[in-house]
């Protein structure tokens, strides 16, 4: 994964295979099966930039009915760590002032 600051300091993120990834907002489409809080690794990054993310193995069990969410746009996930949590970086991090959840 790469972060980019964009105009007034906003981070983007460039994900790449093999990256964490939790869902922030639900999926999209007429067959959505992916929630917000949902986590797992990205697959595949498609020319558009959404991802393909394993769910399977992840935050789902790994003979789960439905393993993958397809197409899941950039905008609508967040970096995680190995328990999907979120990662903390700058002040956040170092003062821990990230509003509870």
């Amino acid at each position: 994964m790469r972060t980019i600051k964009g105009h007034g300091e906003t981070e983007t993120y460039l994900f790449e295979p093999g990256d964490l990834v939790r869902l922030l907002r639900p999926e999209t489409g007429p067959i959505a099966s992916a929630r917000p809080g949902d986590w797992g690794v990205v697959m595949r990054v498609h020319p558009c930039g959404a991802l393909d993310l394993k769910l399977a193995g992840y935050s789902r069990p790994k003979d789960a009915s439905m393993a993958r969410a397809m197409a899941i746009p950039r905008g609508h996930v967040e970096p995680c760590d190995r328990q999907g949590l979120p990662l903390r970086r700058g002040f956040n991090a170092v003062w821990d002032t990230r509003p509870a959840r």
